[in-house]
């Protein structure tokens, strides 16, 4: 699996069979997918080629071998994948801090640091937890982690770390 930061709003994931881009952007280059996945309710103009679906909504989805499920909080979304064996959550931390309580164990967070809320990451223990958006920097050093910038992270079920390891994606 290989999770990619497009721009500043926007993800790629990428599994062995299927592409999903989540909260594309016209401000994005053009790229290809299955399907495109917003974490809001509103939908801009953008550039994917080849988007047989696009989910804006709670619900169960499965795209190309990946499984979807989508809740819904307060106007913005959070969903939960299965890539490749791998489990993983996407959503803003607004929202996930929210629906905590009804998060499944996941082994992956794409976490969208919209606000400085570090006390939901106590509850969340991913073996990886990825940070993009505005407020990511200022969080990390809340944290304590110094963390150099990578643009793509590429993991599968075999790679995961025992140890937790966060991910400054931008």
């Amino acid at each position: 699996m290989d999770i990619q930061l497009l721009d500043k709003e926007t993800l790629k994931v990428k599994s062995k069979h299927s592409t999903l881009v989540i909260n594309p952007t016209s401000s994005m280059s053009k790229t290809e997918a299955d399907a495109t996945v917003f974490l809001s309710e509103k939908s801009p103009n953008y550039k994917v080629e080849g988007a047989r679906v696009s989910i804006k909504g709670p619900g169960e989805y499965e795209v190309g071998g990946i499984k979807v499920t989508g809740l819904r909080v307060e106007g913005e979304n959070v969903f939960s994948f299965d890539v490749d064996g791998v489990k993983v959550l996407v959503g803003k931390i607004s929202a996930v801090a929210k629906i905590i309580d009804k998060i499944p164990e996941v082994e992956v967070v794409i976490l969208d640091v919209d606000e400085q809320n570090d006390s939901l990451l106590t509850k969340i223990e991913p073996r990886v937890l990825i940070f993009y958006g505005e407020g990511k920097e200022d969080l990390l050093k809340k944290l304590g982690k110094t963390s150099s910038s990578v643009s793509k992270y590429s993991t599968n079920l075999e790679k995961l770390p025992e140890e937790m390891e966060v991910i400054n994606l931008g």
